[in-house]
Order: structure tokens, then sequence, then C-alpha cells
């Protein structure tokens, strides 16, 4: 789920909020939701995040998630219970997510987490940015060192079954709008992945560590947000989603402070040349002509 700039949400406009970004619950249930969770109706709600998946709403000092559909309240429910299982074992703040059903409607609250989204590296110095790198290395390796055969954490896929998937999947939606030598190539890197990725490492990856999910706090990490990916993978995956917001550059300073993986950074070009084409999935699952664009050009740059 991507963030959105957070702004207020009158009651008489709650509508048109929701129906702009396609979401399932109307005014008058948002208010019924309010109401039964015996929160005040002011301050006025935020719409603060909307994707394909989810909407989320600020409401005062908590937080509240409306899942779109079955699929999506099956992932929550998952969430909520890795959640509780990794919580303890994570040196900063993540959600404690409340999981209850209001009429048909599933949703989560959880108290808002002190800080805000790491928009970019902008006006950190150069030791500001070490230390943002020792507590992003901090997290992840606590994350990535929680055992995957937990329950909560549920199974793992064979790596090769879930990428030989979306590959079809890009075949069928994203391939077309490339130029052919575009697609060659392309082709050929997802061969020489396949054929090596189910011996690549495996733990508790986050699966969606951009800039939009990490909060912090004058400099210093101050919490996590949205564990819906998160599930057994490759450590790189997290890697490549922060390289992806905060550059190359500033990922290898963060793995100055974890253990050496000398085949990390192939890795990560792998996944961050998937970005792209999932952008073009959601853009044309969507109609969002502007996010396909986006990612034919950065695929063609």
């Amino acid at each position: 789920m991507k963030h959105q700039s957070e702004t207020p949400i009158a009651p008489g406009s709650i509508q048109g909020e929701v129906d702009a970004a396609h979401g399932d619950a109307d005014a008058m249930f948002l208010a019924r939701i309010v109401a039964e969770l015996g929160m005040p109706s002011e301050p006025p709600a935020v719409l603060i995040g909307s994707g394909q998946n989810s909407v989320a709403y600020q409401l005062g000092d908590r937080i509240l998630r409306l899942p779109r559909h079955a699929a999506a309240e099956r992932d929550l429910v998952r969430e909520a219970s890795t959640l509780r299982a990794v919580r303890p074992l994570l040196p900063v703040p993540v959600p404690d997510l409340e999981v209850r059903r209001i009429g048909s409607q599933l949703i989560s609250l959880h108290a808002k987490i002190p800080g805000e989204p790491l928009s970019d590296l902008a006006g950190l110095t150069i030791g500001a940015r070490k230390a943002l790198a020792v507590d992003l290395a901090a997290f992840l390796e606590a994350l990535h060192s929680v055992p995957i055969d937990c329950p909560e954490v549920g199974p793992a896929e064979a790596p090769s079954s879930e990428w030989h998937r979306l590959l079809a999947q890009f075949e069928d939606v994203a391939f077309p709008l490339l130029s052919p030598d575009v697609v060659t190539g392309l082709r050929k890197r997802f061969s020489n992945f396949l054929a090596t990725c189910d011996a690549l490492p495996q733990c508790l990856i986050h699966g969606d560590f951009g800039t939009g999910n990490i909060l912090v706090d004058r400099g210093r990490l101050s919490g996590v947000i949205d564990f819906s990916g998160c599930g057994p993978g490759d450590p790189a995956y997290d890697f490549a989603s922060l390289a992806a917001g905060l550059g190359d550059g500033f990922v290898d300073l963060v793995l100055e402070y974890l253990p050496a993986d000398t085949a990390v950074r192939e890795r990560m070009s792998f996944y961050r040349m998937t970005f792209p084409l999932l952008d073009i999935l959601y853009g044309v699952e969507n109609r969002d002509p502007e996010t396909i664009h986006a990612g034919v050009r950065a695929i063609t740059m």
C-alpha cells in the first residue's frame, strides 16, 4: 500500500475521497465504523493510503485499515498473526493489529506509531545517514533472524513456483507493451534466476521495505509498518526495495553493518528489474495509464 499525502477529509467529502480511491466503504459506513468503535467523530478522518488491496485512514491517534476483497482479508488476518509472533523480537515498534468485523467488513485498528514516512535522505548529514543505516541494519537483521518454521509465519512456497507464476503474468500483461529486444533480455534474466532461485537463502522478509513503510523521528528509525507482504523470502528482496527508494549507495552503507553476502547485489539487481513490471501489472489491473507508462519507461531507460 502506497502512502499518500495526509489530507483531512471533511464529513461531507468522505464519499468523494473513497470513490476517488475506488474504496469499498461509503461515508455512512465509515461513520458507522467510527461510532461502533466508540471513537469521536472529530477530528475528521484522514485518508493516508489507498492501494489495490486496502484503504487506510487515520482516526485521531489510531490507524484504520479496510481490506478491499476476500484475499486481502485473509492476508490481513495472517499479517496480524505474524506481527504477534515477531513484535517481541524487533528493535522498533511495529503495528499491534486489532482485527474485528463490523457488519460484513473486516477491519484492523492499531495505534499510530510515532514518526513520519521516510521520503528521502535530503537534509541528513553523513553522520545522520550512518546512524539511520545502523538502525535499518539492526531491524533487518532481527527480522531476517526470525525462524520461518513458526506456525504464525505460514508455509513457505518454493521460490521457483512463485516466480514462474509471476513470469506468466508478465508474459501476458507487461511484455506485449515492451520492445522485442527488451523482452528477450528480460526472459534471459528470468531464465538465469529461475535456474538457481530455489537454492537462495530464505528467511522472514518484510516484502515491501520501501520508504513509505519506514517511519523516522528526528532522523532515527522509529517504526516499520505494513507487513502485508511479510513471509519467507530472499533477504535481498528487502534490500532491493530499500535501494529503489534510497539508492544503491545508501544500501551499501546499510550492508556494511550486516554479515557479508557476496551475491546479494546481483540478486538485488534482478528484483529491482521486476519492480517496474509489477507497476505495469498494477496499472493494467487498475486502469491507471500513468503507472503503466512509468513502468514501461523505467524498464526501457
